[in-house]
């Protein structure tokens, strides 16, 4: 194929395409050749680099925001999207358009050619790293937030020399390609870390958090610990916020307000606080605007409550220890009412132990499955589960339709991937308009 793509429509499909083709692959050197080529765009820009299991998002969520409210330009790279790929590189909070998508992509082009003919070609998420690097380049922006796609020590995005890096969590994941002990995947996240760039990490188990700590003092690493450094007290959530008193070095916040519901966006605020007050020198950021950023900060599909009559969440936990902060929100938020889950999973998450959790609090299981390379059939999800009340329904948006006919003290709460979210989210709020 070498005819220039010149749509949205035609990325999109060589995306696809090549993600079947090519999978994943690790590996710098293709992500080194690339940026070579085009001039090493990311040598000249500032960055925050987050690793971790979950929370990555919603901790970079929290710092864009109080860096916004100070009047910054962030850039920010995420992954996945939760309907339109152009959600993974924004400006402040508007994403790129269709039309500068296009034309880095067309900047990319030849090179992608030439490395594809040499039978090196560069797979789709590194790519989509190297579109962020000279996009976020062009706009001039004033520091980068960069989300490792998966793991750290060989992530595409781990190409750059940040000022500060953060890993929020370690959870088994990926498994296949990260290693099977918790202190394994701890090893490959700690990639991340560069030498004499602080590390804020909210890895509080022993075996990891001690990896974590080995690799940063072995960088001369600055090395920052959640409940160790950086304490959180007086939580107090209420339904529809939460509040925390935040405490590090000689920096004390009390009564810290966020939106988003769950300890565990605690636990992210906290640590994005930590990583704004490390690079006070750098970028200056009042109280005042870290008090507004995390108030005003929310985060599509964590925890986001779409629909009422039935009350409707939708939260992208993608694997147990996810699944396990849910249950726990639910519980703190939802107290009284019965949990009706509508399920799918990718084939490579542990979702036998996801569904094991959620076996233990569900009234009712709706498995269902989707469009996807890595989709797991609907089947398998199903005769995974023990819940006495479990259905099937391999059309998701059939699936959806039975779910919602839930009772009144009944929460429909649809999770288990964020690719399969993304999908929901943007049929429901089709529905919702056409009501």
């Amino acid at each position: 194929m070498n005819q220039m793509l010149t749509t949205m429509n035609e990325i999109n499909q060589f995306f696809e395409h090549r993600s079947v083709q090519l999978g994943m692959n690790f590996g710098l050197s293709r992500m080194e050749q690339l940026l070579a080529k085009l001039g090493n765009p990311h040598k000249e820009l500032k960055y925050i680099h987050l690793a971790g299991s979950n929370g990555k998002g919603s901790t970079l969520h929290y710092i864009k925001e109080m860096m916004i409210a100070e009047g910054y330009t962030i850039a920010s790279f995420t992954s996945p999207y939760l309907e339109k790929m152009n959600e993974q590189l924004k400006i402040n909070d508007e994403m790129i358009r269709d039309e500068d998508f296009v034309a880095v992509f067309q900047l990319l082009w030849p090179v992608i050619q030439e490395m594809d003919e040499a039978e090196n070609g560069p797979t789709q998420f590194e790519i989509l790293t190297v579109m962020a690097f000279c996009y976020f380049k062009n706009c001039k922006v004033d520091i980068v937030l960069l989300e490792a796609g998966l793991g750290g020590r060989l992530d595409s995005t781990n190409v750059i020399e940040p000022l500060l890096s953060i890993i929020t969590s370690i959870s088994l994941e990926h498994t296949n390609i990260l290693g099977n002990t918790l202190a394994a995947i701890a090893s490959e996240k700690a990639g991340i870390i560069k030498k004499g760039a602080p590390i804020v990490s909210g890895v509080t188990e022993e075996e990891p958090a001690q990896v974590i700590q080995q690799k940063a003092q072995s960088l001369n690493a600055p090395y920052f610990q959640l409940t160790k450094d950086i304490v959180i007290r007086n939580l107090e959530h209420r339904e529809a916020a939460q509040s925390f008193t935040f405490a590090f070095r000689d920096t004390v916040l009390e009564q810290l307000e966020l939106q988003m519901l769950g300890r565990h966006q605690v636990a992210n605020a906290a640590l994005a606080v930590a990583a704004v007050v490390l690079l006070q020198d750098s970028f200056a950021v009042s109280e005042e605007s870290i008090r507004k950023g995390l108030r005003e900060a929310k985060w599509n599909g964590r925890f986001e409550k779409i629909q009422d009559k039935p009350t409707v969440i939708l939260d992208g936990a993608h694997n147990p220890a996810g699944i396990g902060v849910l249950i726990q929100t639910l519980k703190e938020q939802y107290p009284k009412q019965k949990y009706r889950f509508v399920f799918s999973a990718l084939r490579d998450k542990n979702y036998s132990e996801m569904i094991r959790l959620v076996d233990n609090v569900a009234s009712q299981i709706f498995f269902t499955e989707f469009t996807h390379e890595r989709a797991e059939k609907a089947t398998i999800l199903y005769e995974t589960s023990n819940a006495k009340q479990k259905h099937i329904d391999f059309n998701w948006q059939t699936c959806l339709t039975h779910a919602l006919t839930a009772e009144e003290d009944e929460i429909v709460v649809i999770t288990g991937s964020l690719y399969f979210l993304s999908l929901v989210r943007g049929y429901m709020k089709e529905r919702k308009d056409k009501v």
